[in-house]
């Protein structure tokens, strides 16, 4: 029987983008005082960071499109918030 091998470093730290990814998607529909959005920006940066400091590119455009969607997410609940205000 072989033992299986161990998963490579760069197949540990892919659950930040996606998980970057899949918040800042929520938090263009559900962004409660921009909570979400602050987590998928955060979730974001810290694998972006990682992978610079490593060398590393795999699941960048990943992080990337996370950072953009929690930042979308955030706009859209202060524009909707300042209409609101003003109506």
């Amino acid at each position: 029987m072989t033992e299986p091998s161990s998963p490579s470093s760069a197949a540990k730290s892919n659950g930040l983008p996606i998980a970057a990814l899949v918040v800042g998607v929520v938090s263009i529909f559900f962004n409660p005082y921009l909570l979400v959005s602050v987590v998928a920006i955060v979730l974001g940066i810290i694998p972006l960071v990682g992978a610079r400091r490593a060398g590393e590119r795999t699941y960048r455009l990943i992080a990337i499109l996370g950072i953009v969607a929690g930042a979308v997410g955030a706009v859209l609940l202060i524009v909707s918030n300042t209409i609101s205000a003003q109506a």
